[in-house]
């Protein structure tokens, strides 16, 4: 999926910044992929971007504190507020990754629920993709 991602991975030094954001439509689903990815991660560094149990401030100091984050998974609302608060660079972006067809219990996806789908719109809105482009 990452062409070139072990001498990406390698290189990426700023605190703050993901290289591969993954949207998720809940906690639940960012604690799901966490655990499925853990297995295949190396030596990938992994932040999860959620509400739940955190505080942004706290979600903040942590970005700041660790040393890399290589793949910051999340729901959109928490992403699009820790880059509105300088919590979160899209410097060192190169991917997006929407979970775009996993299914909640009542089978709806990301773009069918609706205040997950405006807070993804305004996200991708908000400067994501162009970041990904380089065009930041």
């Amino acid at each position: 999926m990452c062409p070139k991602w072990s001498k990406l991975s390698k290189n990426h030094k700023e605190k703050k910044s993901a290289l591969i954001l993954v949207i998720c439509s809940s906690a639940h689903r960012t604690l799901e992929l966490i655990k499925l990815i853990n297995a295949f991660k190396g030596d990938t560094k992994i932040m999860k971007l959620f509400a739940k149990h955190i505080k942004i401030k706290d979600q903040m100091q942590l970005l700041l504190e660790k040393n890399i984050v290589h793949l910051g998974i999340g729901t959109p609302g928490r992403i699009k507020a820790l880059i509105e608060q300088e919590g979160l660079s899209l410097q060192s972006l190169k991917y997006i990754v929407l979970d775009w067809n996993w299914r909640d219990q009542k089978l709806r996806r990301m773009v069918d629920i609706p205040e997950v789908k405006k807070e993804m719109v305004e996200l991708l809105d908000s400067g994501v993709i162009a970041a990904c482009r380089g065009v930041l």
